[in-house]
């Protein structure tokens, strides 16, 4: 189809046949004159084919938000049969809005606002907090005699004697109230604000900042690296698919585009939530391999893991982690988090004493709001306050969104323009001219009426990446910035981020001479593998480290749910179940309800099929609580296994109430 493309502008051409005053567009009157000149029985094709064009620019201009974007960019990515297509991997395209998921996408107007936006009676910049006079009557205040503020700092302190390990990550040290009635200069990172009138607190607010800190090698606040480094920032929104941004943001997607970011079109997921994507990304272990590296019981915490941050702070970077949730943060949910500071710049204390004090909207998982703010935008802010302070320093920064798009698949929608405001000011600042940004996600939806979709399915395990490398970057390191754009079309996973992370630390790694030495290695045998290298065109699955589970390359033949194979494969998907929550007595045992679906996978090569094993993806419903849970199953002979672990598709609620184990929970139904 790119000949339609390349006819824009071509108007003045083709006018003689189609006047202005026909009403048709400069492109339809391209494929009437193309018919014209090759028979008419290829004008039937060409029309259908520019009716789906007219169906996919009008969604897209139109969007779900109202932004538009140049369609003729996405043709490729849209309409090709394979999104990727290798010796190693094929992943079918899939269209942003299939007949099967548009009735899945609209604006979210049920989703409540935060309370008394316009009412605050606070306000701040990045160095001082006031009160908004104007706003006193909606707080009853009326006389100014009997009204003050407290300003109190707040911070995380350092020794950690004396606190119990459930709450290790959670302490917090206030100090005193300094007293104020008009403004106040803020010197502290966390603070909390509560006014009184008549001696009644009526107004609480949480305020975060991004002062300047000395760098614990050197003493100063000062650069001292090497000069020619990046920053690296690397910001995620938490369960959304590389469609679903397509769909929900938009206008942070032209931002991307328009800057000739890269986008990973084949990166697949490699495990079930956040965590076990993550650790990948930030550690290069799969979660089930903590247990023998760095995290050997539920029960501890993650200081003796060697995060990338690591790398990069003995290389003279500061360091910053931070989300948006406290309650369903990926180092905190039924986790301990640290019990040492883990980077420089570590806001889970503000975030955790802001959520249990004015967390507002709890919309199923996560309060959306703190107080009248919304806490991706407490998030946002706080990354743009941080480049501002550090813009003399070099910075490493992980951040991930949680709270908006955790649970709902079209709650991102209301944060697109927030996202495209602070890429924007990011640029304004020439902050990208020395950046590395990483905008991706872990996974999409798991769960809702649209997991129930074969694409749903596919959605969930394919979420997207894009990364945007500064001019300078892409014309020193030109054979390294090859690669990465050649690489965007292959299959890539969370285990590469992790080693294309490692090579920015040391820029000399990705030099254009390093690199082609670096291409007489084995390291394309490797499990995770730079981005800056090219990744083998015969790379599958097994080589990447996904399990068949997870992976998008397989294609599938439906059965029937009547046969004995499908009925055996749902038997032993239970039976694994309960074998999971033997130990836990207070887990009801679960039984098969309905067999919902079953595809036999085609996987593995013939001389692997001549041993004689067979996979299988079930879908199951069970009871007690009417969970519905998938897996895939590899039988060979008589015998059968898990190739992955299992995922549950619908949400548990308080159903898992009496478990803490948070892999468990999904599939614990307490008695």
């Amino acid at each position: 189809m790119s000949w339609i493309a390349a006819g824009r502008g071509g108007g003045d051409d083709i006018s003689p046949f189609f006047p202005a005053s026909s009403g048709l567009s400069v492109r339809l009157r391209y494929l009437f004159l193309v018919a014209t000149i090759f028979g008419g029985s290829f004008i039937i094709i060409s029309l259908s084919n520019y009716t789906n064009i007219l169906f996919l620019e009008n969604e897209v201009q139109l969007g779900i938000s109202g932004s538009s974007m140049d369609i003729h960019q996405n043709l490729e990515t849209y309409n090709d049969r394979f999104t990727i297509r290798t010796k190693g991997c094929s992943i079918p395209a899939l269209h942003p809005y299939d007949e099967s998921i548009k009735r899945f996408v609209e604006f979210p107007r049920g989703m409540k606002q935060c309370p008394n936006t316009n009412k605050s009676l606070l306000n701040n910049n990045r160095t001082h907090i006031w009160v908004l006079h104007e706003n006193k009557k909606h707080h009853n205040i009326s006389d100014e005699r009997i009204f003050s503020c407290c300003y109190r700092a707040f911070s995380r302190p350092s020794a950690i004697k004396d606190i119990e390990s459930s709450g290790i990550d959670n302490r917090v040290q206030y100090k005193d109230c300094v007293y104020f009635d008009n403004y106040i200069k803020a010197t502290d990172e966390f603070v909390r604000v509560s006014c009184h009138f008549d001696r009644i607190e009526v107004y609480q607010q949480f305020f975060l900042f991004a002062p300047p800190k000395k760098f614990m090698s050197h003493g100063t606040n000062e650069w001292a690296g090497d000069k020619q480094a990046y920053n690296v920032l690397i910001m995620g929104i938490d369960a959304v698919s590389r469609l679903n941004f397509h769909r929900t943001m938009p206008k942070t997607l032209k931002f991307f585009k328009n800057r000739g970011a890269v986008e990973l079109l084949g990166y697949n997921k490699v495990g079930d939530n956040t965590f076990p994507n993550l650790m990948p990304l930030l550690l290069g272990y799969k979660d089930s391999e903590l247990k023998t590296t760095c995290f050997p019981y539920e029960q501890s915490t993650f200081d003796n893991c060697p995060f990338v941050w690591e790398w990069f702070k003995q290389a003279g970077y500061y360091t910053a982690l931070g989300e948006d949730s406290s309650s369903l943060g990926s180092f905190n949910y039924f986790k301990k988090g640290f019990s040492h500071t883990p980077t420089d710049y570590y806001i889970h204390t503000f975030i955790n004493e802001a959520e249990k004090n004015t967390g507002k909207i709890k919309d199923f998982n996560s309060y959306l709001c703190m107080n009248e703010k919304y806490f991706f935008q407490v998030l946002l802010d706080y990354i743009e306050n941080l480049t501002l302070t550090l813009k003399s320093s070099k910075l490493f920064a992980f951040f991930w969104e949680i709270t908006m798009s955790h649970d709902y698949l079209n709650y991102p929608m209301v944060m697109d323009t927030s996202y495209e405001l602070l890429l924007n000011k990011l640029e304004a600042s020439k902050y990208l001219h020395e950046t590395i940004l990483v905008l991706l996600s872990d996974h999409g939806i798991r769960w809702g009426n649209i997991r129930s979709t074969k694409q749903g399915r596919l959605e969930e395990r394919l979420p997207f990446v894009y990364i945007l490398t500064p001019h300078s970057f892409r014309e020193k390191y030109s054979a390294a910035y090859s690669n990465l754009k050649l690489n965007s079309r292959r299959l890539t996973t969370p285990f590469d981020l992790h080693e294309t992370l490692n090579d920015l630390v040391d820029l000399k790694n990705i030099e254009n001479e390093n690199i082609i030495f670096r291409g007489d290695n084995t390291y394309a045998t490797k499990r995770g593998i730079s981005l800056f290298m090219p990744v083998p065109d015969n790379r599958t699955c097994e080589m990447a480290g996904i399990d068949d589970h997870w992976c998008t390359c397989h294609r599938g033949k439906k059965l029937s749910t009547d046969s004995s194979d499908a009925l055996e494969a749902a038997a032993h998907l239970v039976r694994q179940l309960n074998l999971l929550l033997h130990v836990h007595i207070q887990c009801a045992q679960l039984s098969l309800a309905e067999l919902m679906d079953i595809t036999e996978m085609e996987v593995g090569t013939p001389s692997e099929k001549e041993i004689g094993w067979r996979e299988f993806m079930v879908t199951v419903r069970t009871l007690p609580g009417n969970g519905i849970f998938e897996a895939t199953l590899r039988q060979t002979g008589a015998d059968w296994k898990l190739a992955g672990t299992i995922s549950r598709l619908n949400l548990y609620g308080n159903q898992s109430r009496c478990i803490h184990n948070y892999q468990l929970k999904l599939y614990c139904y307490c008695k």
